[in-house]
């Protein structure tokens, strides 16, 4: 039987991608784009453009996924977190590390229309860019980032992943931030449509 990932809820696709359903991630960040477009509208940075921030929220959803449990409560409002932390880590690196306020940044209104219709474009789009990062990230990230990447998306800590891989937790972070400037070379090259 076909599931009907778009009439699920957030937490419920939140649980799927998590088990790597893919149709159920590309159906959360479809819901999420907006926000996260909005989000990066938020700041402005010189060095820091709006496609490397909504990359940067991605990923924090990718953290969501990985992270979520039902005691956390609504799915979007913490995914919304986890990519606002994401961005803002972003900018006190485009800040050159000075720990000033992000006095540019403007949050976003916490109300979120309940069930809310995706739109069917957006949807294509998400899953095509979805199914593209995939096939990428398969072909540009070494064996011994993806499985850092594998491991760190499924939760481990980088002195779990040094000892699981016969290797450093050093090693864990340097590979993790060459898959992050891949990720952003792949961004640059495949943005997601606005």
């Amino acid at each position: 039987m076909q599931k009907h990932w778009e009439a699920m809820s957030d937490e419920a696709l939140a649980v799927a991608a998590a088990k790597a359903e893919n149709r159920a991630f590309t159906v959360l960040v479809a819901r999420l784009l907006p926000r996260l477009r909005a989000m990066a509208d938020g700041y402005h940075l010189p060095g820091l453009d709006r496609d490397d921030l909504v990359q940067e929220g991605f990923l924090g959803v990718m953290n969501a996924v990985r992270h979520y449990r039902a005691a956390l409560g609504e799915f979007a409002p913490y995914a919304l977190t986890c990519a606002r932390n994401s961005m803002g880590s972003a900018a006190r690196l485009a800040l050159s590390g000075r720990n000033e306020p992000l006095r540019d940044y403007t949050p976003l209104p916490e109300d979120h229309p309940a069930g809310a219709e995706i739109q069917p474009q957006a949807l294509v789009e998400a899953a095509e860019w979805n199914e593209e990062l995939h096939r990428w990230m398969q072909s540009a990230l070494t064996p011994y980032e993806q499985k850092v990447l594998r491991l760190f998306l499924a939760g481990y800590p980088y002195s779990e992943i040094a000892s699981l891989l016969s290797s450093h937790s050093k090693a864990v972070d340097n590979a993790l931030q060459r898959v992050r400037r891949k990720l952003r070379q792949f961004y640059s090259a495949h943005p997601v449509s606005t």
